[in-house]
């Protein structure tokens, strides 16, 4: 039997800058009466005003800003917002769209395209400090109703994640046409049918799926499955902590932390792996409703800041399937990756192309 093996590989977008940072990448001018003003182009750090009350902020705390959020910078987009330290002080956040937040990690979306100058105001040990962080938001394209269908064997739960809708709504769904809530939905073996329907600034948008699914697994396949995926997370740390060198192809490098088994990563790599094994195919990009594997990621509730998947089918065993990844070049740095998290999932599938099908899901959080 032929085996095959694919990766994929993500990253959010991380910004940061010193709070003195000016548009002529100059030094910061001091502002009026106790408060320091800067600009938006980033610098180099800057010390505080030598003043009584910014003394009590020691050299190299100076408070900074941050972002956090998606690379392709689409919206609509949700964006993590950082300021510190600020030694007890607070920060008062202005999204120039109307909407504003309080506190020193703040997460906000953006639902339209469009440039953005995000005011920042940090109180730290009786001065204020004030900061512009511009951000563009690019188009997402035309509005779209979208779904993500997270399968198990006997269910699916249903997300509307790649919805592209320039304001808050509520996705509905149908299940073979009958009303479903969004989350998780028993399903028998067969074709079914799932239509998400949004109301957007456009209009009413609607889209539709056809996916098979399996019954539940029996008592001795469920432990099979559990047994495999286990064995799959031990010999993925196994490799991370013995310093298994991707280039060398030998263990002796560096030792890197364990990995720990998540239960959003588990759900986004049974999706794939059940999604592969009962619907015939075998890619990162879902044949059932087009997701990419940071789509299952976001509609799985893990909050990523880097993700990454590793596929594989035909490999009868863990140490088979492990193996193949290790000495494949674009699925080795993944395991060996920067990562904290991981979901390893396998099904069997009579009758599918390949039999077995293997996923990893690994993943580090936005802090």
């Amino acid at each position: 039997m032929t085996w095959e093996q694919r990766n994929w590989r993500r990253a959010t977008r991380t910004v940061g800058a010193a709070l003195c940072f000016t548009l002529t990448l100059g030094a910061c001018a001091p502002g009026p009466s106790n408060a320091e003003e800067v600009g938006r182009a980033a610098t180099a750090q800057v010390d505080a005003p030598r003043t009584a009350a910014a003394a009590r902020v020691p050299l190299g705390a100076t408070p900074k800003v941050a972002l956090k959020t998606d690379s392709a910078m689409t919206a609509p987009l949700e964006v993590t917002f950082t300021a510190g330290p600020l030694a007890g002080g607070r920060a008062d956040w202005q999204f120039a769209d109307g909407g504003a937040a309080t506190g020193g990690s703040v997460t906000h979306i953006f639902y339209r395209p469009g440039h953005y100058d995000v005011q920042a105001s940090m109180q730290v040990n009786g001065r204020e400090y004030r900061a512009t962080v511009p951000l563009d938001v690019r188009s997402g394209g035309p509005e779209q109703a979208a779904a993500v269908l997270l399968q198990d064997a006997g269910s699916v739960a249903l997300s509307a994640q790649g919805s592209v809708v320039y304001a808050p709504y509520a996705p509905q769904f149908t299940l073979d046409a009958s009303a479903a809530m969004p989350g998780r939905q028993p399903v028998q073996p067969g074709t079914h049918s799932v239509q998400v329907s949004v109301n957007a600034p456009s209009g009413a948008l609607k889209r539709s799926y056809s996916f098979r699914s399996r019954a539940t697994l029996s008592a001795g396949e469920a432990a099979t499955q559990r047994q495999y995926e286990s064995e799959v997370l031990r010999l993925t740390n196994q490799a991370r902590v013995g310093g298994w060198s991707c280039r060398r192809q030998a263990y002796g490098g560096p030792a890197l932390p364990l990995l720990r088994a998540d239960l959003a990563l588990l759900v986004a790599a049974r999706a794939q792996s059940v999604g592969m094994a009962v619907n015939g195919y075998f890619d990162h990009r879902s044949a059932v409703d087009g997701s990419l594997p940071g789509a299952r990621v976001r509609a799985s509730g893990y909050p990523a800041m880097a993700d990454a998947e590793n596929i594989a089918a035909g490999q009868p065993t863990p140490e088979a399937v492990v193996s193949a990844w290790l000495k494949s070049p674009g699925h080795c740095p993944n395991i060996m990756g920067d990562y904290d998290d991981i979901g390893t999932a396998y099904m069997h599938q009579d009758g599918s192309p390949m039999g077995d099908y293997w996923t990893q899901v690994f993943g580090r959080k936005r802090q």
